[in-house]
Formats: C-alpha cells, sequence, structure tokens
C-alpha cells in the first residue's frame, strides 16, 4: 500500500514520520556510514524542517511502513544544487517546474517481520508509485545522485536513469542521473511488481533479501 505525507501532515501522522525518520538513520547513519545528522534517533535535515517536501512511503496493511523517499521541486532549493554540488565536477543544470529531486530513498530495515517481503518489492513499489505519482501531476522526470553498484538494481526493477555526470573518483562511484517518466516505464514497473507479489506470495521462505539504499 502507498501513501503520499507532506510536512502539513505530521501531527495527524506522527507515528509514520516517526517510523520514515528513525529508518533513515538506521539505513543512512547505521548501515551505510554516511555523515547525516541524527537527533533523538531521527534522520531529518534542513529541507524536511524548512522545504515543502512530498514523501511518499509504502505501508503493510497494519500501517508499518516498510518504505520510503523524499521529492523537492528542482526550482527550490535543492541537495543537488548544494551538498551534493561538490561531489561533480562536470557540470550539470536541473531546474524546471517538470523535473523534481528524489532522496533519502530507502527500504525500512526496522518494519517487523521483513524477511516475510522481498526488499526488492518494496524498492519496486515505491519506484512504482514514484512514476505513476509523476505521470498523475505533470512530471516529467526525477533526478537524483545513486552509487554506481545501483546500477544493476534499476535494471532488474525496469526503470534505469540516465546519468548526466560522476562524481570526482576521491568522492565515490556516485552519479546525478535523470529518471524518464513515461507511460511505459510506469507499466514495466507495475508489471515487475505484479511479478515480484506473486513469487513472494508463492515462495515466502525465498523471499529477496537485496536491500537498496537508493537514491542519497
Amino acid at each position: 500500500m502507498l501513501r503520499i505525507l507532506t510536512r502539513d501532515m505530521f501531527e495527524t501522522n506522527r507515528r509514520a514520520f516517526d517510523e520514515m525518520f528513525r529508518a533513515r538513520a538506521a539505513v543512512f547513519r547505521d548501515r551505510l556510514g554516511w555523515q547525516v545528522d541524527v537527533r533523538d534517533e531521527w534522520e531529518r535535515d534542513r529541507y524536511d524542517e524548512t522545504e515543502d517536501p512530498v514523501y511518499l512511503v509504502t505501508q503493510w496493511p497494519s500501517g508499518a511502513l516498510t518504505g520510503s523517499l523524499r521529492l523537492l521541486p528542482t526550482t527550490g532549493a535543492t541537495m543537488l544544487k548544494s551538498e551534493f554540488r561538490q561531489f561533480f565536477d562536470e557540470p550539470f543544470d536541473v531546474d524546471s517546474p517538470t523535473t523534481w529531486e528524489c532522496t533519502r530513498f530507502c527500504v525500512h530495515p526496522l518494519a517487523g517481520h521483513i524477511d516475510q517481503n522481498s526488499s526488492r518489492t518494496v524498492a519496486t513499489e515505491l519506484l512504482s508509485g514514484l512514476c505513476d505519482l509523476a505521470l498523475d501531476t505533470g512530471i516529467e522526470s526525477i533526478v537524483g545522485v545513486y552509487d554506481a553498484a545501483m546500477i544493476g538494481v534499476y535494471r532488474r526493477i525496469g526503470w534505469r536513469p540516465t546519468p548526466l555526470a560522476r562524481s570526482r573518483p576521491e568522492i565515490g562511484n556516485l552519479y546525478v542521473g535523470l529518471w524518464e517518466v513515461t507511460a511505459e516505464n510506469s507499466h514495466t514497473l507495475r508489471a515487475n511488481l505484479s511479478r515480484l507479489v506473486e513469487q513472494a506470495s508463492r515462495n515466502p521462505a525465498e523471499a529477496d533479501v537485496e536491500r537498496p539504499g537508493g537514491f542519497r
């Protein structure tokens, strides 16, 4: 199940925000070792606190979140314009009302019984929901920073980015990528999601344990 959250929904959906920010700390600080700001076990940054992000989350019928991502319009403040700009020598200019930045994409390790669900299924559900949301709202492309290790994951999921820039070697093997939003991509993502859900229902003991960190 997919849900959309916005900053003005914080008080009425505090449990969801609590789970999301705790999961982000567990993934980005504890597992990936990124230098992120964690306070009271919540990973939040200035974009969460001062901008107007849109969050897309997946959840079980019980309400527990299984994954999340954050969207920001590129016409405003974004991580690509500030924190990530120093990673890349190649010029790239992404500033358009029809292009939104995706960051903090993660499969939640804190969700109970995560072994009974394929993490690839959660990632595919998030990306499928993202593509559908973009189609419905006139967003033509998604931009984000990803690690080269994710290239195979995106290929298997069915939505590969076009690389715009590669980071300096001392930074790592990071790319700025652009995901085109099309009806064809939406159809591919939905078909792959249906296949993964069917496989998981037939073979729950063989759930995929791949846990991509996704967009930074």
